[in-house]
């Protein structure tokens, strides 16, 4: 049975192409466009892993979602990978290992990312798991 992994991204493109890319590596893939969405799915069904854009409708709702899945007893240890554009949008930087405590995700990285370290960073978070 292929591992199953929640997009949460507001950008239809990155969504599909990132379905493909996962797809393509065995890994079944569903979608949300906003955090509401994202949590009723998440709280609906079963999930190895969510990948989960920093900015979706507000600059830090990707925190929020990693929050909520923190503070759920049943999706606490499901492992999050955070992407984000926010450094080349508004000049921000995030240092990751430096936040990654607060930040409640287990992986971070800047977008695009290429599908083969798309995939990578899938595997190796899904083997920690």
């Amino acid at each position: 049975m292929a591992q199953k992994i929640l997009i949460v991204d507001d950008d239809a493109d990155f969504i599909d192409i990132n379905t493909r890319v996962l797809g393509a590596s065995g890994y079944e893939t569903e979608s949300a466009s906003t955090s509401e969405e994202a949590l009723q799915k998440l709280r609906g069904q079963k999930f190895d892993l969510a990948i989960v854009d920093l900015m979706i409708e507000d600059l830090d709702s990707g925190f929020n979602i990693a929050y909520a899945i923190r503070d759920d007893e049943k999706l606490r240890d499901m492992p999050i990978l955070m992407l984000t554009s926010a450094p080349r949008k508004t000049g921000v930087n995030i240092n990751f290992p430096e936040g990654k405590d607060w930040m409640k995700v287990d992986d971070f990285a800047e977008k695009p990312l290429k599908p083969a370290e798309l995939v990578n960073r899938v595997k190796q978070l899904l083997k920690s798991k």
